[in-house]
């Protein structure tokens, strides 16, 4: 059977091109070649890819399913009701809770998880969040050719860096960041024009990262008070205009800057707002969007509360989506104002 030779660094990334090709052989396992590593390829497979050697080795049969399968099975007897444990993938970066009654085992459970995926580079214990910018406490339990949580995150078609061990991010928020993208052309087609963009809890860019390569926006600034995130922001928004800053005190630095604003700080939204309005630009109708976390008690006055902080201004509509839950008590809600400042 033929198999592609790889450099073992490089074997995620050889793996995922070739599954993205439909080449990859299923149900065969990988060859360890030393420094290389043999990945099996289907018959549609050209016979050149990269200039990569091509070797004839015997199929190997797939191993486990799961990575729980290549434990010792008296853990399943001890600790039943455990598993299987709840888990992230991050880029190539695993974060899982290690429940208190398996601390001792966590080494054998990272070991297992980068056995059995090879896209995965890291695998780390989430302990939770910390520290005033609430990101998670990582420990590194095991790794191939990198211990670090920085790592290349694909959403929606877009690359970025991301770094779940300094920053925040979210990658269940790829649709919301999606409907973002509808809503800035939206707004250009209707000034007519291309439109400037402010995100200022932009992390590490995810919200704005898809703007970037619009032909409707002109212009992306963004910000995070985070000095790591902003780091990363740079590096993954070149030519846009990113800051280390309070987002509350922006608007004294980049006055009237935006047609479309961001705001994604949901527990604090609402309470932000008031200092954020001099970021927008006047004359002309703008768009606020923005998300929050609130009691379900509370939803209904959501929209007052909106109002309210924009009643000197002509607003021309709002919508408000309340549609997924955050815990058993609070919504998740998002609102777009339309308004003419």
């Amino acid at each position: 059977m033929r198999h592609l030779s790889v450099p073992s660094k490089e074997t995620a990334h050889w793996r995922q091109k070739l599954a993205e090709q439909n080449w990859l052989a299923q149900g065969h396992a990988i060859h360890n070649l030393g420094d290389n590593r043999g990945l099996p390829l289907n018959e549609s497979a050209p016979h050149e890819i990269s200039g990569l050697e091509i070797l004839d080795l015997e199929p190997l049969v797939g191993g486990p399913k799961h990575w729980t399968e290549r434990l010792n099975p008296s853990l399943f007897e001890e600790f039943n009701e455990l598993w299987p444990m709840s888990h992230d993938q991050i880029g190539d970066v695993v974060l899982i809770k290690i429940p208190t009654e398996l601390e001792s085992h966590k080494k054998s459970i990272a070991e297992a998880i980068i056995s059995q995926q090879p896209n995965v580079r890291v695998v780390c214990a989430d302990n939770g969040v910390k520290g005033d910018f609430r990101v998670r406490d990582l420990e590194v339990l095991d790794f191939t050719s990198s211990d670090s949580t920085e790592t290349l995150v694909r959403e929606n078609g877009n690359e970025f860096l991301t770094d779940p061990g300094h920053v925040y991010y979210s990658p269940r928020l790829a649709n919301e960041r999606q409907k973002t993208v509808e809503l800035a052309e939206r707004l250009s087609q209707k000034l007519g024009r291309k439109i400037s963009v402010c995100d200022p809890y932009a992390g590490v860019g995810p919200g704005v990262i898809p703007l970037a390569k619009s032909d409707f926006v002109k212009h992306i600034f963004a910000s995070d008070l985070n000095p790591k995130a902003h780091e990363l922001l740079s590096r993954n928004l070149p030519n846009a205009t990113t800051k280390c800053a309070d987002a509350r005190s922006l608007s004294k630095v980049i006055p009237n800057c935006c047609d479309l604003l961001l705001v994604n700080i949901p527990h604090s939204t609402i309470d932000h707002l008031p200092e954020l309005i001099g970021l927008l630009k006047t004359g002309h109708e703008v768009i606020v969007k923005g998300w929050v976390i609130i009691e379900q008690t509370i939803v209904e006055g959501l929209q007052t509360n909106v109002e309210q902080i924009f009643e000197k201004y002509q607003i021309n509509s709002i919508k408000i989506d309340t549609q997924k839950s955050y815990s058993p008590s609070q919504i998740y809600a998002s609102f777009e104002i339309e308004l003419v400042i």
